[in-house]
């Protein structure tokens, strides 16, 4: 039997080995025209038996161990992480913060995996430890699969566990209710909205309800939000608003003579050239692009918004598989990725906001990054994944024949 395993842990290396073959990482600014999918990675160098324990690691009692059976495993298999800037977090940070553990990866959108990673397992092969995306996607199917395990007993670092290092002195658990799968350490303030600045003043929408005013019918293009994508959160917490729901979808698409698309760099170029001066519920990595290119794009910040908003996970979720093929392998990464260290790497990769308090914002996208002392939804939960696509799907679908009829 222990043969067998031993196989079956050779077969996994050798699937991922030639999907990263097949699968190069393929990056493009939106100037150059690439939004990226699927990715590989380069192994770091060779394992380096003697390389340091980081000081905070080493307190811990077994890390020690944890950490010699990692480097024995050698590997650890992230699926998920679809930008540049993630990728370089998981194939070059992590890598260079603990050598001798090197990290395979495959990269695409969250919508993309979840169907890859069931027929996976419908085929008995359970290739990735970790997965790191959007909430949503990791709670509507991989949960009620029981593909998911219990990520509190991976998280082991005082550093990791210590609630009040993180925002509102929690950790943010996207489950509802235990086995706590889901943990979100990434909070961005996703606006539904982004405006042509040469034609709509920022601040002069104060109000979901603003977009509704009949001077922006026939003046706006929407990510088509019916499709798993861009715009989950923020439209989630317009359904459960109880002064705009269902009925504020049904005036928008319903009234507002609203374009539809999945195209995220068209949407942004249109915006940007003042075809549409407003773009709903774009992915804000796209239009971050645009603006930090000086074109005149900017999104309507949230805590303008008088209804509210909800805090989302953008990229920044994490859970671990049951089973996992490298469970020591994984465990340093988690500990690592959460640890203070880590998510100062990461933020300044993504340049969007970690969840923990005790690490300096400077440099980020004020308009994305949550204000210490203020209350926010948080809209990465598993309540708010409930509210399905479907749902969308009916409201729109329905809005957009009543205006044929």
């Amino acid at each position: 039997m222990g043969n067998d395993q031993h196989s079956d842990k050779r077969d996994v290396r050798d699937d991922v080995r030639r999907e990263l073959t097949r699968r190069r990482f393929l990056i493009g600014s939106a100037a150059a025209g690439g939004a990226a999918f699927l990715a590989g990675c380069t192994p770091p160098s060779a394992p380096t038996a003697s390389a340091p324990i980081p000081a905070s690691a080493a307190k811990v009692a077994g890390w020690d161990a944890i950490e010699a059976a990692a480097r024995q495993e050698g590997v650890v298999v992230v699926y998920g992480a679809s930008s540049e800037a993630l990728q370089q977090v998981i194939t070059e940070d992590f890598p260079k913060a603990n050598p001798g553990i090197r990290v395979e990866a495959i990269s695409s959108l969250g919508s993309e995996l979840v169907p890859k990673i069931m027929a996976e397992r419908g085929a008995g092969r359970y290739i990735p430890d970790i997965i790191m995306t959007g909430s949503f996607s990791m709670l509507e199917v991989l949960k009620p699969s029981a593909a998911l395990a219990p990520l509190k007993p991976m998280m082991v670092l005082p550093e990791v566990v210590d609630e009040s290092a993180w925002l509102g002195n929690r950790l943010w658990w996207a489950d509802e209710a235990e086995p706590l799968t889901t943990l979100t350490f990434q909070g961005v303030l996703i606006t539904p909205f982004y405006v042509n600045t040469t034609m709509v003043n920022v601040s002069d929408i104060t109000s979901y309800n603003d977009v509704l005013d009949p001077k922006f019918k026939g003046r706006m293009v929407s990510n088509d939000i019916r499709f798993t994508g861009p715009g989950g959160v923020p439209a989630r917490y317009i359904y459960k608003h109880p002064d705009l729901g269902a009925k504020w979808f049904d005036r928008l698409y319903g009234d507002q003579d609203v374009t539809l698309s999945r195209d995220q760099r068209q949407m942004v170029d249109w915006v940007a050239q003042g075809r549409y001066p407003i773009g709903l519920f774009l992915a804000e990595t796209e239009a971050r692009v645009a603006k930090n290119q000086g074109l005149p794009i900017s999104p309507i910040p949230l805590d303008q918004m008088k209804e509210g908003a909800a805090l989302g996970p953008g990229n920044g979720s994490i859970a671990v598989f049951d089973p996992m093929p490298h469970p020591n392998a994984a465990k340093v990464f988690i500990n690592w990725l959460l640890s203070k260290e880590g998510q100062t790497t990461w933020q300044r990769r993504t340049e969007f906001g970690s969840l923990r308090i005790d690490i300096s914002k400077d440099g980020l996208v004020q308009d994305y990054v949550p204000k210490p002392g203020r209350n926010y939804v948080d809209g990465g939960t598993e309540e708010y994944g409930k509210i399905t696509g479907a749902v969308f799907g009916d409201l729109i679908t329905a809005a957009l024949e009543r205006t044929q009829s």
